[in-house]
């Protein structure tokens, strides 16, 4: 009001200096009196009951018509921090075996001479080494079980870095980290605009929304940025403990997200992507107990029957079995969290692993579900697993 009052000064000023006889510019008026004629706009906010005393119109028609569809925004912080980088390391160094056939010598001198003990074959090997020893004949990798094995028939192996958060609070909303990279939409559906960012891979997300269109489930993650729920591996935050647990301890573990949660005193201290048994080989749903923790383990097996799917894991870290031969463990050979890779077992970062191992005790419940009932559940279906 002040500025039309002032650009009417100058521009009756400007007409008299200029010559120009001065007339009266009704247009420019200002109201002498400060009386309000028109309703108030509501202050921006949630009014979930139409109110009386203003206006709902603008920022607050918004954010109500949000809250009515179930958009938390804007949504929480996250109440988590990250673990310390030093739960990555174990005093082993990996490899994997690239030979089709691996000859295994049980000494130097057998290497020499090209007298295996036995060859090792199969779909994943992995030895752990401590010892590098250059000869005449070449290279040559001693494994943790004392075998000697040519370094042309293995390639160093970096075991994956990923690591989940330690949680301070349970978060009043769903969170997760995105699996593969990709760009928003403005709202849910393929019909929707794309936006210029892009998301990537190992970021965390605070979950606004979630909404079904067609066969695609919609996440939002920010205010006009929806992703398909495909590429965001979700925690489900709960406060109430799986039937049968009664201490307020447990391993959560979700089948359909590829995620796990750990609660104490029924509040969430951690959580993390995991990899669950892929099929047929599936992590039986239910509700089990740690019976034992085995800080490194040689795992292998074959669910082929023809030796095509054979597996061998020298010093898997942080095992802890708790359902036949499933265990929690660490995997040093793929980085595949937030999808299903096993044969039974739930896999996780070498990190995340660590966490698990030092805070469960041998007695501690593991809930492993699948909330859209695809894991088969009948008992019989299920062998003694494997890593």
């Amino acid at each position: 009001m002040r500025k039309i009052l002032i650009l009417a000064g100058m521009f009756s000023i400007l007409l008299t200096s200029t010559g120009v006889p001065q007339v009266k510019a009704d247009w420019l008026a200002v109201p002498s009196n400060d009386e309000f004629t028109g309703e108030v706009i509501c202050l921006p906010d949630v009014y979930l009951t139409e109110p009386h005393s203003c206006l709902l119109a603008g920022p607050s028609s918004v954010l109500t018509q949000m809250a009515k569809d179930g958009i938390i925004y804007p949504a929480p912080s996250l109440p988590v921090s990250k673990p310390s980088l030093s739960l990555n390391e174990v005093p082993y160094k990996y490899a994997k075996i690239v030979s089709p056939s691996a000859p295994l010598y049980g000494s130097l001198a057998l290497a020499d001479s090209h007298s295996a003990t036995y060859q090792l074959a199969g779909a994943t090997r992995y030895i752990s080494y401590s010892y590098i020893q250059d000869t005449d004949y070449g290279r040559y990798f001693q494994s943790s079980s004392g075998m000697w094995l040519d370094g042309g028939d293995v390639a160093r192996a970096a075991p994956p870095s990923f690591q989940g958060v330690i949680v301070h609070s349970t978060p009043k909303t769903q969170f997760g980290w995105i699996l593969t990279p990709g760009k928003p939409r403005t709202s849910p559906g393929f019909s929707a605009p794309e936006i210029k960012r892009e998301v990537l891979q190992g970021e965390i997300y605070a979950i606004s929304a979630t909404k079904q269109v067609g066969d695609t489930n919609w996440i939002m993650i920010g205010l006009g940025e929806w992703i398909e729920d495909r590429i965001i591996g979700r925690v489900v935050p709960t406060t109430v403990p799986p039937e049968g647990v009664t201490n307020g301890r447990w391993i959560d573990i979700n089948l359909a997200e590829q995620s796990l949660t750990v609660y104490e005193d029924n509040r969430m201290v951690f959580a993390t992507l995991v990899s669950t048994g892929a099929d047929p080989f599936f992590t039986q749903p239910g509700l089990f107990k740690i019976y034992q923790k085995k800080d490194k383990e040689t795992m292998s097996g074959d669910f082929s029957g023809d030796r095509s799917g054979y597996y061998y894991l020298e010093d898997v870290p942080w095992t802890m079995y708790f359902d036949k031969l499933r265990a929690i463990h660490g995997a040093y050979w793929h980085a595949r969290f937030g999808y299903d890779a096993s044969h039974g077992c739930v896999n996780l970062s070498i990190g995340d692993s660590r966490w698990v191992y030092d805070w469960a005790k041998v007695g501690d419940y593991v809930y492993a579900y699948d909330p859209t009932g695809k894991t088969p559940t009948d008992p019989a279906f299920y062998t003694h697993g494997g890593a």
